[in-house]
This record gives C-alpha cells, sequence and structure tokens, in this order.
C-alpha cells in the first residue's frame, strides 16, 4: 500500500509528458515553460520528471488538456520553429476560440459553460506562469477569483488528455 502514491504520481507525469508532441516538449523546454521535478524510489533509483504545460477547459479532470502543436494542426500564420511565447499565445487564442465554438470549455472559477455567442458573459484565455505553467478559459467578471480557485493545483498530479483536433487553419 505504501507504493501506490509513487505509482500514481508517476502515471500521472508520464501521462501529461506522453500526451505532449516531442518538438513542442522540446520548444516549451527551450522557453522555460516546463516544471522538473526528481523523483527517487527506495532502491536508489533516481528519475528527472518533466511536467509540460497544460491547457485546463475547465475543472474536472477530463478537462485537463495537453497543449497542442501548431503545426499539426495546419496553423497557417507560423511554424512553431519560427514562434515566440507571444506567437504560441495568439495561437493557443485561435484554439480556445475553437474549443469555446464546439462547447468543450467552462469557466475555471464559476464552473460555468462558455458559449462564444453569449456577448453578456465575455471570456478571456490566461496564462499562468507559475509552479504550473498552463493557458486556462475563465470569464471577465471571475477573474477576482481566480487566485482563491488556482490553490492546490500542481503539475505532477495533472494527467492530461490529448488535445481535441480543431482547426485552427483560417479565421
Amino acid at each position: 500500500m505504501g507504493e501506490q502514491p509513487d505509482i500514481q504520481a508517476a502515471y500521472l507525469t508520464a501521462t501529461t509528458a506522453a500526451h505532449t508532441d516531442p518538438a513542442l516538449l522540446d520548444w516549451f523546454l527551450a522557453h522555460g515553460l516546463c516544471r522538473v521535478a526528481v523523483e527517487g524510489d527506495a532502491t536508489g533509483a533516481i528519475i528527472e520528471v518533466i511536467a509540460p504545460p497544460v491547457l485546463l477547459l475547465g475543472r474536472g479532470a477530463a478537462d485537463v488538456r495537453a497543449c497542442p502543436h501548431p503545426d499539426r494542426l495546419g496553423y497557417p500564420a507560423k511554424p512553431l520553429a519560427a514562434m515566440t511565447l507571444d506567437d504560441y499565445h495568439i495561437f493557443l487564442l485561435r484554439y480556445l476560440t475553437r474549443a469555446v465554438a464546439a462547447g468543450a470549455c467552462s469557466c475555471f472559477v464559476c464552473r460555468q459553460p462558455i458559449h462564444a455567442d453569449q456577448p453578456a458573459a465575455p471570456w478571456d484565455g490566461i496564462f499562468i506562469d507559475k509552479e504550473l505553467v498552463c493557458w486556462l478559459i475563465i470569464h471577465f467578471d471571475c477573474k477576482r477569483g481566480l487566485a482563491r480557485e488556482f490553490k492546490g493545483y500542481h503539475p505532477f498530479e495533472l494527467a492530461a488528455l490529448p488535445p481535441e483536433p480543431y482547426d485552427v487553419s483560417h479565421d
């Protein structure tokens, strides 16, 4: 029973990294966006675990997604190799707009669905670069509650699902 937390932690970190495209993972590492931990076990084996950034399309476990690779989705503006972090933010805003249009997002704070056709409840994509590096979706009116709701999220405890293949090839 003492081994269960180690097995669970190894599974979560391996799952998130496994769903991140290797070229994108290299890009995240080059831009200092990954979090790294060193894990050891009773036998003395030591491994370095990398937690790449994730997308939080809501608060649930099924809302945690690996970040999409712009080249794999046919993003026309710029290839990943030529992107700055600002360029990747712009790509992700387009991606998140498609996710909202598909009905796949809810506000991280109030947990209500986010809809593109509700001008009374505008939303924003937020980039967080703290212990956990992520992009999330939130209503404008809910931003003040973000710090309270964000507590307890740890990069090595999230298991990201693969990103949805939204069409970002045109506006």
